[in-house]
């Protein structure tokens, strides 16, 4: 049976958001931004830019991050960016402080993230993301070793 919807849409600035303007800490995206270092990896990326000439960089987060979602998602450039413009996940993952409807950068600039952010640097990066994982992990079975032999105390 089909039944048509009598209520009208309501205006875009009226539609309520299924989260109530706060992001899950159980998305995905919301979860891999803290798995990535992103402060470590920042010195060694700004080394890469003129302190004097040229326009201010984006952030390490933005590059990385913009180029992580275009890996993860297999789109184009313009259509990266454009997923960015219309997700507040992806906004927050490249470092955004709010959501924003226009995009926060250009497509093209993706060109120049590719050329700075090489393969040598992402490994580095994983490697420090598996390092931190495993003395997480070590530090968490220590904690249940350390409590059982008390309880069997």
């Amino acid at each position: 049976m089909y039944r048509k919807e009598e209520q009208p849409l309501p205006p875009p600035e009226k539609f309520e958001l299924p989260f109530e303007g706060k992001l899950s800490p159980n998305n995905r995206w919301v979860i891999m931004a803290e798995l990535i270092p992103w402060d470590d990896f920042e010195e060694e990326y700004a080394k890469l830019f003129s302190a004097e000439k040229g326009a201010p960089a984006k952030l390490f987060r933005m590059a990385l991050g913009t180029l992580i979602i275009k890996e993860k998602l297999g789109t184009s450039d313009r259509e990266t960016i454009e997923q960015i413009r219309e997700n507040p996940y992806l906004q927050y993952f490249i470092g955004l402080n709010c959501y924003q409807q226009e995009p926060p950068l250009e497509s093209s600039m993706l060109v120049h993230f590719r050329k700075r952010i090489d393969g040598e640097l992402i490994n580095k990066i994983n490697k420090k993301i598996v390092k931190r994982e495993i003395d997480k992990s070590d530090k968490e079975v220590k904690k249940r070793i350390v409590s059982k032999k008390k309880e069997k105390k």
